[in-house]
């Protein structure tokens, strides 16, 4: 078992060199990731992982609904849901299905999203979202809206199979709420189970069905003549008995954190009346392409922003990630290290939590790698499904380390959550050696490894031999050299007399990368050269492959 803790080169820039995985865990990737890249301690964070435990162990008994609630807030990323979807469909996976939260027909707003939603609409409705000019109507944390000035306007949204949950029986409706403003009634299959309305102007109705529907209609009533205008924000579908993680995501196209701050004022006022445990904020990367980016203005709004959420809802756990590594239109963009700096010296002047998502990536310099792996759009600003799944393995890896962590009496397993990160992140750097500058702001045309620190540690004193060469003047995506990957070929045709292959260690090489070229296990390769450091392997030296 000790050959578990060994250093590989193909993902050595990732390790984190305290932190390497228990013994009593079991896994055939390597288990470097044990606290790779880990969510940044706090007491409200170990708070609710402490309360997510209770959710966990009260999930098959009887009686009131156990939840615990997460609310993610972005930009694009979290709009179209694949990243804080593969979140959620982990997280959930473990703790229960509480349902996916408050979510908006974007296509009011000639928008993308939900997936498996459909949207009929008439009576005139106007969409509006944290980015429309001029905007007058206030919004909330999910920065999206409708509103309309005729009476008996009418949507009406169907769900289908591409649409998680599409049947329901429970419905929250968030709309306007101020004297002047229209009621909301729902079709005849549904009947009023209360409303809680506030006297900033918005409120939540909550209805029921006695079967379960595949779809409502929403009407704007009018109940008297004073009333004139009509605004929704959204809808929660919820699950009988609703128990486990309820999982909010809430992204806006295009938005920097300061939309959310300046035209959204009933976000706070929101969040605290959904009670989350955690609050998940994804922004920085339409900051990192502002070149008008003001650093003092925007440290000073956003910290005067969490300073307010935290006394609205001092339970809440806040949790704030870098922005990923993106080359919009292959430009660098001006502001990326720089807002993402401020990033992390916000969280750590407000004692938050910091999930620092781009060295997670890779750092930058990344974005190369991930597309040529085809894990993101042709804009290099949005991921694939694939890429967006990948980072949310990533996050909920470091979120459920940390889970078991605090939880160390009672711990989940989550090796084959680990192994899929392992494998994902080792295919990523399989045969890519080659990477611009990760720290430059400048293109650079010489391409050379990242020379990554993870904990202070430089990536190059990690290397379990020595680093490969760099190939200068090649494309970004251009692959190693041929030619060595012929004498590879060829030095799998030694062979003993037993038919055990001989392999001559070459430079750049660890047993890792060897036993994937010879479809064994780095373990066996270990075992049968009786090799008492197997981080120790030399160029030129000689070693037996065991059969399979």
């Amino acid at each position: 078992m000790a050959f578990k803790h060994i250093i590989f080169l193909v993902i050595a820039l990732f390790l984190n060199t305290n932190n390497l995985h228990s013994q009593s865990e079991s896994t055939d990737s390597p288990s470097i990731f044990k606290d790779f890249n880990p969510l940044e301690d706090s007491q409200k964070l170990q708070k609710a992982m402490k309360k997510l435990h209770a959710v966990f162990k009260n999930q098959g008994k009887k009686g009131i609904d156990t939840m615990f609630t997460i609310i993610h807030i972005g930009d694009s990323h979290i709009q179209g849901d694949y990243f804080s979807g593969e979140i959620r469909r982990l997280l959930q996976g473990y703790f229960g299905n509480a349902g996916q939260g408050l979510l908006f027909p974007y296509a009011l707003a000639k928008s993308y999203g939900p997936r498996g939603a459909l949207l009929s609409q008439k009576g005139g409705w106007t969409g509006i979202k944290t980015l429309t000019p001029n905007l007058l109507e206030p919004l909330g944390l999910n920065g999206y809206g409708a509103v309309t000035h005729n009476e008996n306007a009418q949507i009406t949204i169907a769900f289908n199979e591409k649409f998680n949950d599409s049947v329901f029986q429970r419905i929250n409706i968030w709309h306007t709420a101020d004297p002047k403003s229209y009621i909301t009634r729902l079709n005849d299959d549904f009947s009023w189970a209360g409303s809680q309305l506030y006297t900033s102007g918005w409120g939540v109705s909550s209805y029921t069905s006695r079967k379960f529907v595949k779809s409502f209609t929403l009407t704007a009533l009018s109940t008297h003549p004073v009333q004139n205008h009509y605004g929704f924000y959204g809808f929660e579908l919820l699950p009988t008995p609703r128990r486990g993680i309820a999982y909010h995501h809430c992204g806006v196209v295009g938005a920097q954190f300061t939309h959310l701050i300046e035209k959204a004022p009933w976000t706070i006022e929101q969040i605290a009346h959904l009670k989350p445990d955690i609050v998940i904020f994804s922004f920085g990367t339409n900051e990192s392409y502002n070149g008008k980016h003001d650093s003092a203005v925007y440290s000073e709004s956003v910290q005067k922003f969490l300073s307010e959420l935290v006394v609205a809802s001092p339970q809440t756990a806040i949790i704030i990630t870098t922005a990923p590594d993106t080359r919009s239109r292959n430009l660098i963009p001006p502001k990326q290290i720089s807002v993402n700096n401020q990033l992390k010296t916000l969280a750590k002047n407000a004692h938050l939590t910091l999930y620092d998502l781009n060295t997670a990536m890779g750092g930058w310099g990344s974005m190369n790698l991930w597309y040529k792996n085809k894990l993101t759009l042709a804009d290099k600003l949005h991921f694939t499904a694939s890429g967006y799944a990948l980072q949310g393995k990533l996050f909920s890896l470091s979120f459920m380390q940390f889970y078991n962590k605090v939880n160390e009496k009672d711990t989940l397993p989550i090796d084959t959550l680990r192994n899929a990160v392992c494998q994902s992140m080792e295919n990523l750097w399989l045969d890519y050696r080659v990477l611009p500058l990760g720290d430059s702001t400048k293109p650079n045309k010489t391409l050379q490894p990242i020379p990554i620190l993870v904990n202070g540690v430089s990536s190059d004193s990690l290397l379990s031999t020595s680093e490969p060469k760099t190939i200068s003047n090649l494309p970004p995506h251009s692959k190693t050299i041929p030619q060595k990957k012929k004498k590879l070929a060829s030095n799998k045709k030694k062979m003993t007399s037993s038919g055990e292959k001989i392999h001559t260690v070459r430079k750049g090489e660890n047993l890792y990368r060897i036993g994937k070229l010879y479809h064994v296990s780095h373990e066996s390769i270990a075992k049968k050269n009786h090799l008492n450091n197997p981080k120790a392997i030399k160029p030129g030296q000689i070693l037996i492959i065991p059969k399979k």
